[in-house]
């Protein structure tokens, strides 16, 4: 990949496009690992979207990853662009909206930068290819301070 999914600067990213309740229905996370707080950008024709969180000062994992210097951890960058990516798959597809999709796999992934709280991390999401009714592969790039952070190939298998 490399080259960002979507210019962040050409989308406004100051209002959530999906209410938080349709975003609770696709996405049934809550507490430290509810990863997407909005989604400020869904399209529907391009098969991309956008939805960000907001870490505060200290966010839960701070005080252990690392003391002193705190990082986003990149195993959360990777649910994160999971998460983003099962909105998409239940937004785009009507078989799969009522469906769990559970992580089957990752591949590519790359990290390319760090998240030091406080800090809105941005993810985004758009369909390589999904098979059938039961696997779909995705791209997802993570973005934080204007510059990609990670990026990855997130496969997801239908429950």
């Amino acid at each position: 990949m490399g080259q960002p999914i979507i210019d962040l600067e050409s989308i406004d990213l100051t209002k959530d496009v999906i209410s938080d309740e349709e975003l609770r229905r696709c996405l049934p996370h809550s507490d430290e690992f509810q990863l997407l707080d909005g989604i400020c950008h869904l399209d529907r024709e391009n098969n991309i979207a956008v939805g960000y969180k907001d870490w505060g000062e200290n966010p839960w994992w701070a005080r252990g990853h690392i003391p002193g210097r705190p990082l986003m951890p990149g195993v959360l960058m990777i649910e994160g662009g999971a998460q983003i990516a099962t909105f998409l798959v239940k937004q785009q597809n009507a078989w799969a909206s009522e469906q769990l999709i559970g992580l089957a796999g990752i591949d590519d992934v790359r990290v390319r930068g760090q998240i030091v709280p406080p800090a809105r991390v941005y993810f985004i999401s758009s369909i390589q290819k999904i098979s059938g009714r039961r696997l779909a592969r995705m791209n997802a790039q993570v973005f934080c301070n204007g510059g990609m952070t990670m990026e990855m190939v997130v496969m997801g298998a239908m429950m």
